[in-house]
């Protein structure tokens, strides 16, 4: 097992996560992975309950906003059609999307 220092990664190869498991869970930081490399190819890696919770959250976060972007873009492009004429279009495409499948 080796620690690499430009990169913040912790590497350990699949032995070494199956004789150590439990002492590389123990070891985990919040915000550094921990590499698992098998025939020298990366293969998996694992991370602490808060640092997934946290990346977890960003794409959330990342979603929502992405979302929001979304809803914007549409309420420009259909600002000159009425709220009546929009809902008719969309069970417009309520009907017709049902009878497809």
């Amino acid at each position: 097992m080796y620690y690499d220092y430009n990169m913040n990664i912790q590497m350990v190869s699949v032995t070494d996560v199956q004789r150590n498991f439990k002492n590389i869970l123990d070891n985990l930081v919040p915000k550094n992975p921990t590499l698992v490399i098998r025939d020298s190819t990366p293969r998996a890696v694992i991370l602490s309950f808060e640092e997934y919770k946290r990346l977890t959250q960003l794409e959330r976060e990342a979603l929502k906003k992405e979302i929001s972007m979304v809803m914007d873009v549409l309420s420009k492009k259909n600002a000159k059609f009425s709220d009546e004429e929009i809902n008719r279009d969309i069970e417009y495409a309520r009907k017709h999307a049902r009878g497809s499948y």
